[in-house]
């Protein structure tokens, strides 16, 4: 918990450097749409690396993808537009689960050396691949799954 508090206070000390005030209107706009975009893909890396995520996974610097998300919330509150507002800081938090890259290979490799935490992972994994399975995917805007009767059928 401790090491996430320091990486808030780190999130804080970027904003000093003003990237927000740098960039434009319309970078800052394209940056936070394929943050959004970034963040729909990337359960499976979140998964994998939990709180420890390299930053240069990050689709932009860490310094420049909090300095649009700050410019953005900015132009919102100048709008009027709480909803969007609270929606940036959201994903803005979420920034704290990235750290340098060394730092976070290091607390990764270290979680996955504990046989238990390999054994109660994989099984989560499986658990949440059957999940998927049965919730099924969208496939050109229609839900479409496969059975368990076909999975089996298949799997023989």
């Amino acid at each position: 918990m401790a090491d996430l508090m320091k990486r808030a206070e780190k999130l804080d000390s970027l904003r000093l450097k003003g990237i927000a005030e740098k960039l434009t209107l319309e970078e800052a706009q394209n940056i936070v749409n394929i943050w959004g975009i970034f963040l729909e893909h990337s359960g499976g890396v979140r998964m994998l690396f939990a709180t420890d995520i390299p930053q240069s996974i990050l689709p932009f610097p860490i310094e420049i993808l909090q300095g649009a998300l700050n410019k953005m919330e900015a132009y919102y509150y100048e709008l009027g537009m709480q909803d969007r507002v609270k929606l940036l800081e959201s994903t803005e938090a979420m920034l704290m689960q990235y750290e340098e890259d060394d730092e976070a290979m290091k607390a990764t490799a270290k979680r996955y050396a504990d046989k238990k935490f390999r054994d109660v992972f994989i099984t989560g994994l499986k658990d949440y691949q059957m999940s998927q399975l049965q919730k099924g995917y969208l496939v050109d805007k229609k839900l479409w799954k496969l059975s368990e009767s076909r999975i089996k059928e298949l799997l023989e």
